[in-house]
């Protein structure tokens, strides 16, 4: 190996010690016959080769040592790098393994905003292939004010040195998004930023959902409180006028009754607390409809009714009390459809606004005159409490649900859901 043909010091070397060697033989043989001019040929050649041997040994030992060393310390250097590359490899191989298998989307860019790196995650996310991005920044493939706040993100980063994090909604659903800076450790500079965006779509739902569902309490104990209120005011003046009627028997009559139906309407109150004590308690989550369909056909009286349920696998988002929605749906028709009802079916289609549920009969349907109240708390002629819970309950989410079936020809009740708050389980990854 130290000889190698591919070493150009070694060759050079061998090159200028055979000039030497050729110039210091010539002058020596030049030198040797003018001082010593009767001096044999034999004599002649050992005393020059003795003399070249020493001279070549004098002169090679200490370049090639030179040589030899500095070829082992090549050799340690490349052997250093090597192993070097292999765990940069390595590094940078565990690296993208963490990355492909994250299941945020990862990207990063340069300080220009020119992608350097982007995970399959947000690949599959955007829709779009490695190619797309070969080459561009986040300008070309985002809108002008989107670029504006990511840029104005991304020179925070590198004025601070400092992770920066900020919450976006795009496409109807949510993100939490976290730039962090790559450090260069020779001058402690950001040379690029590593951005990982993470879907909070379901937590940010639950949020709103929850804060709706608070709101809805706190306006619904002010209302029963106060109709408590002015029942117990009611029940205190008719016990007063009883005790000075104790005398007339149809008045003390007249007043019980009026007693027995403030006393009724409180129990009325009671009875809806109770019902309503549970709304909004639980984080809202994605429930199967057809699951939510069958537990409340499971507790119905549903005689000879025939119930098609047509919704396959759609989940919607939801307060864990949708199955209640269904079974007062369901209940209602049971009441209301008349004898000539035979079946009620349950169906779904989607809109260019997200999706509807109908709920339809082939009862008697609704009076025109009582639409515009059937889902206000009170009326009806049970408890009043079914319709009006049901639209609580699907508010807590942002759905909503009307009737719009025609009267003498069956109830149909619409279930609509906003995009994003619904899904379909075979879909799902």
């Amino acid at each position: 190996m130290l000889l190698r043909k591919d070493h150009p010091s070694i060759r050079a070397t061998l090159a200028l010690f055979f000039i030497a060697m050729l110039i210091v033989t010539f002058a020596y043989e030049l030198t040797k016959q003018l001082l010593f001019p009767s001096i044999s040929i034999w004599e002649s050649h050992t005393i020059t080769i003795l003399f070249t041997s020493i001279v070549s040994v004098v002169i090679l030992f200490f370049p090639l040592r030179s040589l030899y060393r500095e070829q082992e310390k090549t050799k340690k250097s490349l052997m250093l790098l090597e192993e070097a590359e292999k765990k940069l490899r390595a590094s940078e191989a565990r690296y993208r393994s963490f990355v492909e298998s994250a299941e945020d989307s990862i990207y990063t860019v340069d300080r220009d905003l020119r992608y350097l790196l982007i995970n399959t995650r947000h690949l599959a996310r955007r829709g779009t292939s490695p190619e797309t991005y070969l080459g561009k920044t986040y300008g070309d493939l985002h809108s002008p004010e989107e670029t504006v706040v990511f840029e104005t993100q991304v020179r925070k980063v590198i004025a601070t040195r400092k992770s920066v994090e900020d919450e976006y909604a795009q496409n109807g659903k949510h993100f939490l998004r976290k730039l962090n800076p790559v450090i260069d450790p020779s001058d402690n500079a950001v040379i690029a930023i590593t951005v990982i965006s993470t879907e909070i779509t379901d937590r940010k739902l639950a949020e709103e959902a929850l804060g709706q569902a608070n709101k809805k309490l706190n306006l619904l104990s002010g209302i029963t409180r106060h109709d408590i209120g002015n029942q117990l005011i009611s029940l205190r003046g008719f016990l007063h006028l009883s005790k000075m009627s104790l005398g007339d028997p149809t008045k003390m009559a007249e007043y019980i009754d009026r007693e027995e139906r403030a006393v009724k309407a409180i129990e009325h109150q009671i009875v809806f607390t109770k019902e309503y004590q549970d709304l909004g308690v639980k984080a809202p989550a994605w429930q199967n409809v057809e699951t939510g369909i069958k537990k409340s056909l499971a507790t119905l009286p549903m005689r000879d009714i025939r119930v098609s349920s047509e919704v396959g696998d759609l989940e919607i988002y939801a307060d864990p009390l949708l199955e209640k929605v269904f079974y007062n749906l369901i209940d209602n028709a049971l009441k209301y459809g008349g004898t000539t009802m035979t079946m009620i079916r349950i169906s779904f289609h989607e809109t260019g606004e997200g999706l509807v549920i109908v709920c339809e009969d082939d009862g008697a349907g609704i009076n025109a005159g009582d639409k515009p109240y059937l889902f206000e708390r009170g009326f009806g002629k049970n408890t009043g409490l079914g319709l009006f819970l049901s639209r609580e309950i699907l508010a807590i989410t942002g759905i909503t649900i009307l009737e719009d079936g025609e009267p003498a020809k069956g109830a149909r009740f619409e279930v609509q859901v906003p995009t994003g708050a619904y899904r379909f389980a075979s879909a799902l990854p």
